[in-house]
C-alpha cells in the first residue's frame, strides 16, 4: 500500500512532461501520464527497483542523498522539496498526537478579537472553526455548513455559487493541509475528515491525490455576497509559537481601508 510519501512521489512523477526529462527513448510512445518510474530512476541514480519500492510503501526511510537526488529528478520546488523530506524525515517536523485542539489558544483569541478590517476566524488543523468575528460570523450565514472549511468547501451546496474563485481556493486550502498534516494523515482526528470528505466528494478527492502543495491563489477570495454583490478580499493565514496546531485567518477588503458589515 502506498504511503503519503508514496503517493506523493507518483503524483509529481506523473505530474512532469516527458520532455522534462530529457530521456530520450524513454519519451517516445508512452501510453501513461508523465515519466515512467524507471526515467526518474535513472535522473536520480538510483535502482528502477528501489524507486518502485518507495512508491508503494516498501521502502520509508530513504537517505537525504536520495531526497535530494528525487528532488532534482522531479524539479521540484523549494516548497515541494520541503515537504518530501518532512514526509520521509517525520522525526524532524512536530507531530500532534494529541489530536486536534477544540479550544482556541487565549493569544490567538485576543488577536482575531483585536483584527477589525474584516472577517477572522481561527481554526485547527483540520479547518474545524475553533472561534470568529462578528464579521466572520455574517460572513459565514452565507453558507449552510459552517463549522468546518473543508466541509464547507466540499459538501455545502452553495460553495460553488458564492465562492467566485472556488477552484483556485480550493486547491490552496488542500495544498495547505498536505502542508500541515504531513505524515499525521494517520491521525484519527485527521484521518475522519479525509476519509469523509473522499466518499462524498470527488472534487476532494481529485485535488487530494493530485498532492500539489506547490499551487497558490495569490492569498485572494472572491465571494458573491447576498446584499453587497461580488467581494474581493485579501487573506493571510498566521500561526503562532504558542499555539501549535492553531491558525488566524484574516481577511481585508481589497482597494478600502476597511470592511464592515451593517
Amino acid at each position: 500500500m502506498a504511503t503519503t510519501l508514496g503517493g506523493f512521489l507518483r503524483a509529481r512523477r506523473e505530474a512532469m512532461a516527458p520532455c522534462q526529462g530529457h530521456d530520450g527513448e524513454f519519451a517516445r510512445r508512452r501510453r501513461t501520464p508523465g515519466l515512467r518510474r524507471e526515467e526518474v530512476a535513472a535522473r536520480a541514480g538510483i535502482s528502477a527497483d528501489y524507486y518502485a519500492r518507495l512508491e508503494q510503501g516498501r521502502e520509508k526511510h530513504p537517505s537525504v542523498q536520495v531526497l535530494n537526488a528525487l528532488v532534482a529528478a522531479l524539479c521540484l520546488s523549494a516548497d515541494e522539496a520541503a515537504y518530501l523530506h518532512d514526509l520521509a524525515i517525520p522525526h524532524h517536523r512536530w507531530r500532534w498526537t494529541s489530536g486536534s485542539q477544540q479550544a482556541p489558544v487565549e493569544y490567538l483569541l485576543l488577536l482575531m478579537q483585536s483584527w477589525t478590517l474584516g472577517p477572522a476566524y481561527i481554526v485547527n488543523r483540520r479547518c474545524d472553526v475553533l472561534a470568529k468575528n462578528v464579521q466572520a460570523s455574517l460572513f459565514f450565514d452565507e453558507f449552510k455548513i459552517t463549522e468546518n472549511i473543508l466541509r464547507l468547501l466540499f459538501l455545502d451546496p452553495e460553495a460553488k455559487n458564492l465562492w467566485v474563485n472556488w477552484e483556485s481556493y480550493a486547491k490552496t486550502a488542500i495544498a495547505i493541509l498536505h502542508r500541515i498534516v504531513g505524515v499525521d494523515i494517520d491521525q484519527p482526528d485527521v484521518a475522519e475528515i479525509i476519509h469523509e470528505l473522499s466518499d462524498k466528494s470527488d472534487d476532494f478527492v481529485r485535488m487530494w491525490e493530485s498532492h500539489d502543495i506547490d499551487v497558490c491563489d495569490r492569498k485572494v477570495k472572491r465571494l458573491r455576497h447576498r446584499d453587497r454583490g461580488e467581494l474581493e478580499f485579501d487573506y493571510e493565514l498566521l500561526s503562532a509559537a504558542s499555539a501549535p496546531g492553531q491558525f488566524l485567518v484574516v481577511h481585508r477588503r481589497k482597494q478600502e481601508p476597511a470592511f464592515v458589515f451593517n
